[in-house]
């Protein structure tokens, strides 16, 4: 099953290895610690199913890592390997829908606390060489912040501008190298890594989380055919049968995490061929 990843290079910048490395929560805290240069009190997970039942369909419904600190700061953080050109209305994107979703009902908007979504790219996505691109939301007349509580942050591996500390150029230098281990954060993550990729039980929801399996997670819900059918016009099948195959494969990767956390995740292969099988998983964690 395992054909086609090669599992002894698996690093870090893999964005299932990321978001599964990152859920301990002490290496999640130091990660937000090290790239924003701040300290952070005790952090919890956001659970996903908020995102997801905020937009199950919207292109931006499935986040990498985001938690809540005991202040209710939130933090989005993204692992982004390859160039987008459209990275900064993406993230824009991923901004709009993690305040509304995370904002308690009857909060006051004082209340709120801060929303940042962190971008860690490979490579430059602005090509101006910063080591970090920090966008809080400023007055264009006098530059004056405006106080939202909202920040938009992009770390460039490639970087070579600024100064942001050692433990940021250690771990910047991990992501382009993971030979090179240039502090004791970027030793505790790499020993994750190492651990993770060794392990059978994460190998196999790597090769389901992988680009060959996603049509048959949102095949096995049959959602897109059931839309595009209530819809009068081809325009409406084809648009209906999108959403669909994006709101399945949201619940699927849902599913795959609580499934590996309970140590089940055998029955995830299971119900990929048996659709009355996924469906009984689906209703018995209530998604």
């Amino acid at each position: 099953m395992h054909e086609g990843l090669d599992f002894s290079t698996m690093g870090i910048t893999d964005d299932f290895m990321f978001g599964t490395v990152f859920q301990d929560l002490g290496l999640c805290r130091g990660l937000v610690e090290v790239l924003l240069g701040i300290k952070v009190r005790d952090l919890r997970m956001v659970e996903r199913q908020e995102l997801i039942d905020f937009g199950p369909a919207s292109r931006a419904g499935i986040v990498d890592l985001l938690v809540r600190d005991v202040d209710g700061n939130v933090y989005d953080v993204e692992m982004q390997n390859g160039a987008d050109p459209d990275i900064a209305r993406r993230a824009r994107r991923y901004l709009s829908l993690v305040d509304a979703s995370v904002l308690d009902r009857g909060q006051r908007f004082g209340d709120a606390g801060n929303v940042i979504v962190l971008f860690i790219c490979a490579h430059d996505p602005f090509g101006r060489g910063w080591k970090r691109y920090d966008y809080p939301r400023l007055c264009e007349q006098d530059g004056e912040p405006l106080g939202d509580g909202t920040s938009i942050v992009f770390v460039n591996a490639e970087g070579t501008r600024g100064d942001f500390g050692d433990g940021f150029d250690a771990f910047m230098s991990y992501l382009r190298d993971d030979n090179v281990i240039g502090s004791d954060f970027v030793r505790s993550v790499d020993d994750a890594v190492c651990g993770f990729r060794d392990d059978p039980g994460w190998r196999r929801f790597r090769m389901l989380w992988s680009e060959k399996y996603r049509n048959e997670f949102a095949d096995a819900f049959d959602e897109g055919e059931a839309k595009g059918k209530a819809e009068g016009r081809a325009e409406g099948k084809v648009e209906g049968r999108a959403e669909g195959k994006e709101e399945g494969f949201s619940r699927a990767v849902e599913l795959m995490h609580r499934l590996m956390v309970d140590g089940r995740e055998r029955e995830l292969e299971e119900a990929m061929r048996d659709p009355e099988r996924m469906k009984r998983l689906l209703e018995e964690y209530g998604l």
